[in-house]
């Protein structure tokens, strides 16, 4: 089953006034689809997938996956879900610094309670397609910032899980390196996972099956 959000609406106050960064969101990630978001800084895209992945409540809407509302769950529950469904690249560096590139892609699958099956051939897959077995035993302090995004991806790759939500996941890439990404991603919607990624990158945005445009915090089929 997908992941669906109904009405979502999330607001902020900034400086006294408050504003409407999500604004009445409805929308579905499909399984064996990349979904992509695009719009400017500030346009409400980053707190969205935050709000599917659980991580922020809305004031308002439900988000539901598999059929579940998230957020009639407990934030314990929520973490629990996120740590065996959705793998996430956030936007900002998030890698454990006294951890190895390797130990850090193991990350993921260390978090979950039920432990599914990533075998080596898949880790050695995963770590190839992103020019990584060079790197595998270097320290975050040791590397550029499109080699520490390269690492997050594979950590959140690496576990077998459903989903795959990705905040500007070729930000920091060149764009030989930005394809290998997207190539990648085809690759495991083609086995069925659902993968959402937000986006300013026009490659990315070619690559998905269903793009949006976010503005304001409205959402909009192109």
């Amino acid at each position: 089953m997908p992941v669906v959000s109904e009405n979502v609406v999330k607001e902020y106050k900034r400086r006294g006034t408050s504003f409407t960064a999500v604004d009445d969101v409805s929308f579905t990630v499909e399984e064996g689809k990349i979904t992509a978001i695009m719009g400017r800084s500030g346009s409400g895209k980053s707190t969205l997938l935050n709000i599917l992945s659980g991580m922020i409540k809305p004031e308002r809407g439900q988000v539901t996956i598999d059929g579940k509302n998230i957020f009639d769950e407990s934030v314990r529950s929520r973490d629990r879900l996120r740590a065996e469904k959705i793998g996430i690249v956030p936007q900002t560096h998030s890698l454990v610094s006294g951890l190895t590139s390797y130990e850090n892609i193991l990350l993921q699958k260390s978090f979950a309670s039920e432990k599914k099956e990533s075998s080596e051939d898949s880790f050695s897959e995963i770590a190839s397609a992103l020019d990584l077995k060079n790197l595998l035993d270097a320290y975050p302090g040791n590397l550029s910032g499109g080699e520490m995004k390269r690492v997050s991806i594979a950590r959140a790759l690496f576990g077998n899980l459903k989903y795959l939500f990705a905040d500007e996941p070729t930000g920091e890439l060149d764009k030989d390196n930005s394809k290998k990404v997207m190539d990648l991603f085809r690759a495991e919607a083609d086995k069925g996972k659902g993968i959402l990624i937000v986006t300013h990158d026009k490659l990315a945005a070619d690559m998905a099956d269903i793009v949006y445009t976010m503005e304001n915090g409205k959402l909009r089929l192109l």
